[in-house]
């Protein structure tokens, strides 16, 4: 779990690199990154946390 957390907090930064490159430059490509895999990450993660909450008190 922690080193989903930090692939997390990774893309969150990769994200925030790629939003103020496409400021900067206007290039499409950036946003198209963010969508791709930053929202993918986040996803999974949340995912993974729901599952987790429901499989608890199971095990």
């Amino acid at each position: 779990m922690l080193i989903l957390r930090f692939l997390g907090v990774a893309c969150l930064i990769g994200a925030a690199v790629s939003l103020v490159a496409y400021l900067l430059s206007g290039d499409r490509r950036y946003l198209r990154w963010i969508l791709r895999f930053a929202v993918g990450t986040v996803v999974l993660f949340v995912a993974l946390l729901l599952l987790e909450r429901i499989l608890m008190p199971i095990v």
